[in-house]
């Protein structure tokens, strides 16, 4: 009776109990559940990154279209869509390319802004500053006189 006894705990301890099933599960879901979250937000960093490397391509694109074309260009951010425009200003068919930004970064100005490029790729000095709401990170840009070059602060 007593090796029966024993035999039968022996088997007891090789499982898992349902508490302990339970317990595990909790951690499992826990680890899952923060590590997604940070993936998530790691996601929308790259996102903003990716678009303000665009809106500089775009930019200089835009400077150089209208240098070696001698047509005047604009660049159009409308806030209510949140998108960046950079178009020929008399045929948006021969050159136009449009940035939707994140919903994480808008300009911080509170309405539209439109920048006129000339036809020799000059134009006035302006700002534009995007502010992030994911890493609270204010992207400020100015636009030099006559060159055109942004610089970035």
């Amino acid at each position: 009776m007593h090796i029966k006894f024993l035999s039968l705990k022996l088997r007891r301890n090789k499982a898992f109990t349902l508490l302990e099933t339970v317990i595990s599960l909790a951690i499992f879901c826990t680890l899952i559940s923060v590590s997604i979250y940070g993936l998530h937000a790691y996601q929308q960093r790259i996102e903003e990154k990716q678009v303000i490397s665009q809106f500089k391509t775009n930019w200089h694109n835009m400077l150089n279209y209208s240098y070696l074309n001698k047509n005047y260009s604009t660049f159009f951010y409308n806030y209510e869509t949140n998108t960046m425009n950079f178009m020929d200003y008399n045929n948006k068919d021969k050159f136009f390319n449009q940035i939707k930004l994140p919903k994480t970064l808008k300009s911080n100005r509170g309405h539209d802004i439109r920048i006129n490029v000339s036809n020799n790729g000059s134009t006035g000095p302006r700002t534009i500053e995007l502010e992030s709401s994911l890493t609270h990170r204010i992207y400020h840009y100015t636009i030099q006189m006559m060159w055109g070059e942004l610089v970035e602060k």
